[in-house]
C-alpha cells in the first residue's frame, strides 16, 4: 500500500495546486516534499490544516487512501453486519474463530471482544448459544472494559452499537452517556457521528421498552428525555430520512408510555403515512402492528 504522502500528491495533483500553494503560511516546501516522498512524517495539526486548504476531511482523504474502500475496522464491521443479516451462522462462527486466534496469539482486549460481539450476534440466531457459551463474567468484562475508555472513537462505537442489547438497561444508560460525552473530538466525522446517531436511537429503543412490556411502569423517563436532548444537539442530518422517521416512531411510542395517547398515536400513525407514501409499505405495515400492539396493550391495562 501506498503511504499517506503519495496518495497526498496524488490528490494536491488531481485538484490543480502546488506544494507552494498549500505550503504557505502553514510549513516549509522542502518539508512537504519530503513527506509526499515519504521521507519525512508530518504531525497531525500540520497535516489538518494542509487538508483544510485542499477543502478535505480526514475521513475523505482515509477513503481515497485505502483506494475508496472502508478501512479495515470499518470492513470488519460490515463483514460481521452481511453474515448475521443473511443468517449465516458458519461465517459469523469463523470470523468468532479468527478473532480468538488473534486473541490467544497477541493478547489484545480488542479482538476478544470482537469475538464476544460476534458470540452475541450468534446468539440471536442460535437460540442455544447464548445460554451455553456467553456467562455474566463475560458480560462484565465487556463493561468494564467500555466504562474505562477514555476517548471512544469508531471502533469502540461500533463495538458497542453491536452488543449494547446484551447489557442491562440501567449499564447502558450509563454507557451510552459516557460514549456520547467521549466521542465529542469526533461528532464532526460522518462515520462516527453516524454511529453515535444508532447509538443514541438503539439506547432509546431499550430504554422504552419492548411492545409486550409496555403496560409496566416507565423506570427511565429523564434518562430518555436526555437521550432525546442528545439527537438534538447533534441536529440529524435532512438526509438520514431512516432516523428521522424511528425517532419519530420512538417520540410517538415514549408519549404513549407517559400517558399521552392522542399525541403519540399522531406521531406513529404520521410515520406510517410518510413510509406509505414512501412506497416503503413492509416497514409501515410492521409500524401499524407495533402502534395496534400498544394500544391493545394500553386498553388492557387501563381496562384493570
Amino acid at each position: 500500500m501506498r503511504n499517506y504522502g503519495e496518495t497526498f500528491r496524488i490528490i494536491r495533483k488531481q485538484k490543480g495546486l502546488t506544494m507552494k500553494e498549500l505550503a504557505d503560511g502553514v510549513c516549509s516546501i522542502s518539508f512537504l516534499s519530503k513527506f509526499e516522498r515519504g521521507d519525512s512524517d508530518i504531525t497531525l495539526g500540520i497535516f489538518t490544516r494542509i487538508l483544510d486548504k485542499l477543502m478535505m476531511s480526514m475521513d475523505e482523504f482515509l477513503y481515497v487512501h485505502h483506494d475508496y474502500q472502508p478501512g479495515k475496522i470499518e470492513q470488519f464491521f460490515q463483514q460481521v453486519n452481511k453474515a448475521y443479516n443473511s443468517q449465516n451462522v458458519a461465517r459469523l462462527q469463523q470470523f468468532k474463530n479468527q478473532e480468538m486466534k488473534k486473541w490467544e496469539q497477541y493478547k489484545l482486549e480488542t479482538y476478544y471482544f470482537n469475538a464476544l460481539m460476534l458470540q452475541v450476534y450468534e446468539s440471536m440466531l442460535v437460540s442455544a448459544a447464548m445460554d451455553e457459551n456467553v456467562g455474566e463474567e463475560e458480560i462484565n468484562q465487556l463493561a468494564d472494559y467500555f466504562f474505562r475508555i477514555e476517548i471512544w472513537g469508531y471502533y469502540e462505537l461500533a463495538l458497542y452499537s453491536a452488543t449494547m442489547f446484551f447489557l442491562d438497561p440501567s449499564i447502558v444508560a450509563q454507557l451510552s452517556r459516557t460514549a456520547y460525552g467521549k466521542s465529542s473530538r469526533y461528532h464532526r466525522f460522518k462515520k462516527t457521528n453516524d454511529a453515535i446517531i444508532a447509538i443514541l436511537i438503539n439506547t432509546l429503543t431499550l430504554l422504552i421498552g419492548p411492545v409486550n412490556r409496555f403496560q409496566e411502569e416507565l423506570i427511565y423517563k429523564k434518562e430518555i428525555e436526555e437521550f432525546f436532548s442528545y439527537v438534538e444537539e447533534i441536529q440529524l442530518p435532512e438526509g438520514n430520512l431512516f432516523e428521522r422517521l424511528k425517532l419519530l416512531q420512538l417520540k410517538g411510542a415514549f408519549d404513549l408510555k407517559c400517558g399521552d395517547k392522542e399525541a403519540g398515536e399522531a406521531k406513529l400513525r404520521q410515520s406510517i403515512q410518510i413510509l406509505n407514501d414512501l412506497g416503503a409499505n413492509g416497514i409501515a405495515n410492521n409500524t401499524t402492528i407495533y402502534l395496534e400492539q400498544i394500544l391493545s396493550y394500553i386498553n388492557i391495562a387501563n381496562s384493570k
